[in-house]
């Protein structure tokens, strides 16, 4: 089911889906915010950090890519962990999808809010908390209304606002190596490069700033429904993840050489190191930090519901949560009862946490790390168990979806376990008290996970139809790599029919080894579309197809690797052996058919 299927010209192009994709990181307002408190922590290891903390983020993103390829549904984690691990385990990845949108919702607003009074140079309206307690509420309802709506409008202001704050935050890393180039440069030493040298419990801290910086990103996964080609939503969110990491990067660097002189202290009291940097490297211009730390953290309120919104009405139309919630408006297309809950939820939630304490709302961002990283370590989990098939059968395979994803779940579980006994202790905390005889951040998580157990409990009884679904793999067909609709083939090349044994296959590439050889692309073909069966019967022979197919093809592959034919393309077509030739023809415009 799509949100919008109108047609192929419309949707989401691939630069606008990287647009929420960066967006939604907050990026100006995420840098800003890390900076300082990351360099007390590691000091000039501080770029290095980053780079390390975007590893297991950048490694989780090739599950979310691959994964998307096979299963593009707008519910991302919660669709592939329900799959490939079982629905029980895929509902609580939803569920904490959707909680820590609810949970970051209002420290946006009121960013935004804050700084966009701040911009105007209303410094006395942006120091009225009421004021800007009630602004946030009313921007968050705001942004569920455009966010509803969906108009080209509104992407096409998402998609000015990244790159306008990207623009200032490359000037200003600009401005601050032509500053310190002018005024200072340290001694280039090893701690540049030693992650280490502050101290282990130092590095996981910083790199748990990290991960928060980089957060976000996969909302561009959730489009997949949405974009005109499925499979941009997965390539936008790994270019999202190299944009951010390139800004981060450079301008941490130059950040950093300037702070060393003051050994790595704030330079002012806004927590914000850019801001309060913003004098010095803008001079006149200053409020241009100001400016781009408002549009973050304005466009980051809208595109931030994006994967919530998407994770519900998944959930909702496969019968994880009541059908209501999946409902998509009829004029609009979006999932305009999943956006008002969850909105109206993150209002509520922001003005209660507001009125019991103005550290609060730091406490309920510490608590989203948790849940972040447990959904994105299901995620790399899920990629593997999926894909276990392919995991073996390659070189290629073995790294992209077994290694990689395994890798970066592994290292967020290590951050998750850390950050939980970083956040333990009440007197750590923002507000410096305990809720329900623990620290807030975990209190926090810890109601939502039960809030989560006992929804969960309630739809086992109520919808059990969705709990009972088998868990599910990749065969030799659904290749991570290779998607038929993605396929791009020249025509002229030659086509092997692969619809025979093995010996017969092998027999006919050599007797026409010299033809081969002069012709490019080689694709070999075979059907798995069995005739004269249905029901079970089919999907137990199409299966059987599948794994024939596979034989046939990697044999064959390595005869034409010793006749130097490179990268053969495999093309399973839903038909019959003969019928599979003749699709496969008027495909490809082949030269030669063997």
């Amino acid at each position: 089911m799509s949100i919008d299927t109108a047609s192929k010209t419309e949707g989401y192009s691939l630069v606008q889906a990287i647009a929420i994709g960066v967006n939604t990181t907050s990026p100006a307002y995420s840098l800003a915010a890390i900076l300082a408190p990351m360099a007390l922590l590691v000091g000039y290891a501080t770029p290095i950090v980053l780079i390390i903390s975007f590893v297991p983020m950048a490694l989780t993103s090739l599950a979310f890519m691959y994964l998307g390829r096979r299963d593009p549904d707008c519910g991302t984690t919660f669709s592939w962990v329900s799959r490939a691990i079982g629905p029980r385990p895929g509902f609580l990845a939803g569920w904490a999808i959707a909680a820590a949108g609810i949970l970051v919702l209002g420290s946006l607003a009121e960013t935004a809010v804050t700084y966009g009074l701040l911009t105007f140079g209303l410094d006395s309206l942006a120091g009225n908390r009421t004021l800007v307690v009630a602004a946030a509420a009313l921007l968050i309802i705001a942004m569920v209304g455009l966010s509803i709506i969906g108009s080209d409008s509104s992407i096409r202001l998402q998609t000015i606002l990244s790159f306008v704050q990207v623009a200032i935050l490359l000037a200003f890393g600009i401005g601050a190596a032509i500053l310190a180039a002018r005024s200072y440069f340290p001694t280039f030493d090893s701690a540049w490069l030693n992650p280490f040298s502050s101290g282990l419990d130092s590095l996981v801290a910083a790199m748990l700033l990290g991960v928060f910086a980089f957060w976000g990103w996969e909302a561009a996964t959730n489009l997949s429904e949405e974009c005109r080609k499925p499979s941009d939503a997965g390539k936008a969110g790994v270019i999202s993840t190299v944009i951010l990491l390139t800004t981060y990067v450079l301008v941490a660097v130059f950040v950093v050489i300037y702070l060393g002189k003051t050994q790595f202290k704030e330079v002012g009291d806004s927590g914000l190191v850019l801001v309060d940097m913003s004098g010095v490297v803008f001079g006149p211009f200053a409020f241009l930090v100001l400016m781009a730390v408002f549009l973050s953290a304005l466009a980051s309120t809208q595109s931030t519901m994006v994967p919530g919104s998407r994770a519900v009405l998944s959930m909702a139309r496969r019968g994880a949560l009541p059908a209501r919630l999946g409902l998509t408006h009829p004029r609009y297309k979006s999932p305009w009862v999943s956006l008002a809950v969850l909105g109206g939820i993150s209002a509520g939630w922001y003005v209660l946490v507001s009125s019991l304490s103005e550290n609060a709302m730091l406490d309920t961002l510490s608590s989203i790390g948790i849940l972040v990283a447990f959904y994105y370590s299901l995620t790399g989990i899920a990629c593997v168990v999926y894909y276990r098939k392919h995991v073996v059968s390659s070189v290629r395979g073995f790294l992209m979806v077994g290694v990689g994803p395994l890798v970066g779940s592994i290292g967020l579980a290590f951050m998750l376990v850390v950050g939980i006994r970083s956040v333990s202790d009440p007197a750590d905390s923002a507000s410096g008290s305990s809720w329900l005889g623990l620290a807030p951040p975990l209190a926090i998580a810890a109601l939502v996970i039960l809030i989560g157990l006992l929804v969960l409990l309630v739809q086992m009884l109520k919808s059990p139809r969705f709990f009972r679904n088998d868990r599910e793999r990749a065969n030799h067909a659904q290749s991570p790599f290779l998607l038929g609709h993605d396929i791009v083939i020249s025509p002229g090349g030659a086509l092997i029919d692969c619809n025979a044994t093995v010996h017969e296959v092998l027999g006919r590439v050599a007797d026409h080894a010299s033809e081969l050889q002069g012709h490019e692309p080689v694709v070999l073909v075979f059907g798995i579309h069995p005739s004269g069966l249905s029901g079970e019967e089919m999907g137990a022979a199409r299966e059987s197809l599948i794994e024939d197919g596979h034989l046939v093809f990697t044999e064959t592959e390595r005869q034409l690797r010793t006749l130097g034919v490179r990268d053969p393309i495999r093309l399973f077509e839903e038909a019959d052996a003969r019928n599979s030739v003749v699709a496969a023809q008027e495909r490809t415009c082949p030269s030669i058919t063997v």
